[in-house]
């Protein structure tokens, strides 16, 4: 029986000041930054569902999509 953890999914944090334009330039250079933003945020669903619309430095960012299950 292996007991090798799953691989994490890439995340940031964002810093200080931080919102989507700012992020998706930075972590997202190759794309435009309006199709990052939309990525990031398909890929955040827990930010953009907030009562209130702010990115903080607690926060973990997603930066890549869901990895598929072992075996699906």
């Amino acid at each position: 029986m292996s007991a090798t953890p799953a691989p994490a999914r890439r995340f940031v944090q964002p810093e200080s000041g931080d919102d989507w334009p700012r992020i998706a330039a930075r972590v997202l250079p190759d794309l435009p930054v309006e199709t990052a933003i939309e990525q990031l945020k398909s890929w955040n669903l827990h930010l953009v569902f907030r009562p209130i619309s702010v990115i903080t430095p607690s926060d973990i960012l997603f930066v890549e999509p869901p990895r598929a299950a072992a075996g699906a």
